[in-house]
């Protein structure tokens, strides 16, 4: 069968029963308050429960990936989304923080084996960051789309180990 290349196929994004969490720092809230309002926005389109979704704050970007860290040592949830964001200033420690921050944060999705989704824009102006408050409808997006895809894949790990227990 011939696949279509021209389009990637549409993903799964029901959130109904989803569990989410959301760090999110405060500096430059100008831009991450507004990028929370759109995440919470999507969230609560894509059928995720305004009760199910828990929002925590943190200092700054840097600080985001132990705060994830700790959310999901002591809670269960499907995703984590993480906002925040960095700009270029007269020093490179736009570019430390940066870096930590997208380190970090890939470091405990690994660990936990939980979507922890990468919402910090690194922009070199502020009209820049303005431009991609949008990225907090497309993390809401991500974060739904990779829990169900985990839930999915999940489950048909369990389904296999069923089959292979009734074979026996």
């Amino acid at each position: 069968m011939k696949q279509e290349l021209s389009q990637p196929p549409a993903p799964h994004l029901n959130g109904a029963g989803l569990k989410i969490g959301i760090v999110v720092a405060r500096f430059n809230w100008h831009i991450t308050g507004a990028m929370l309002y759109e995440a919470r926005r999507t969230l609560q389109h894509l059928g995720v429960a305004d009760e199910d979704v828990a929002v925590y704050y943190a200092p700054g970007s840097f600080e985001l990936p132990l705060l994830a860290q700790t959310l999901l040592q002591n809670e269960t949830y499907d995703a984590v989304l993480c906002i925040g964001c960095v700009m270029k200033g007269a020093t490179r420690h736009d570019v430390i923080v940066g870096d930590a921050s997208g380190q970090g944060i890939q470091q405990v999705s690994l660990t936990t084996g939980i979507p922890v989704i990468f919402g910090v824009i690194c922009a070199e102006t502020q009209q820049q960051a303005e431009e991609r408050i949008v990225r907090g409808v497309e993390c809401a997006e991500a974060a739904v789309e990779m829990a169900r895809t985990i839930q999915n894949l999940k489950q048909r790990k369990e389904q296999a180990c069923l089959q292979g227990s009734l074979k026996k």
